[in-house]
C-alpha cells in the first residue's frame, strides 16, 4: 500500500470539484494507493519530468497529476477539470512547481 501525500492546494482543488467528479477522483486515488506502480493506462499515464496523470472521465474529464517519491509514497500535486484535448502547459508547470516544493519539504 502506498501513502498519498497531498500538496495543500491540491487537496483544496479536489474538494472544490462537484460531488460526482470528486467521488470519481477519490475512487481513482484509492486505486492508486492500492496499486501504485502497477496502475496503467487508461487509469494513469506517464508524462514527463517525473509526473504522471490519474485519468478520470465521465461527462467532464478530471486529471490529477502525481509523482512517485522515495519509499512507498506518492505526491498528489494538482487536480483540475480538463476542458481541451491537449493538457494546458500551465497545468503541467503548476504540478512541477509543487513537486519541487514537496520534495524540499521532505
Amino acid at each position: 500500500m502506498f501513502e498519498l501525500i497531498f500538496h495543500p492546494v491540491a487537496a483544496e482543488e479536489l474538494y472544490a470539484l462537484d460531488p460526482v467528479m470528486q467521488a470519481k477522483v477519490l475512487r481513482g486515488l484509492e486505486k492508486l494507493e492500492r496499486e501504485g506502480f502497477r496502475m496503467r493506462y487508461p487509469d494513469s499515464r506517464a508524462l514527463s519530468g517525473g509526473l504522471y496523470e490519474l485519468r478520470v472521465g465521465g461527462k467532464d474529464i478530471a486529471r490529477t497529476f502525481f509523482a512517485y517519491a522515495a519509499g512507498q509514497r506518492i505526491f498528489i500535486l494538482r487536480t483540475f477539470i480538463k476542458k481541451t484535448q491537449k493538457t494546458p502547459l500551465r497545468e503541467f508547470e503548476i504540478a512541477l512547481k509543487r513537486l519541487e516544493e514537496l520534495s524540499h519539504d521532505g
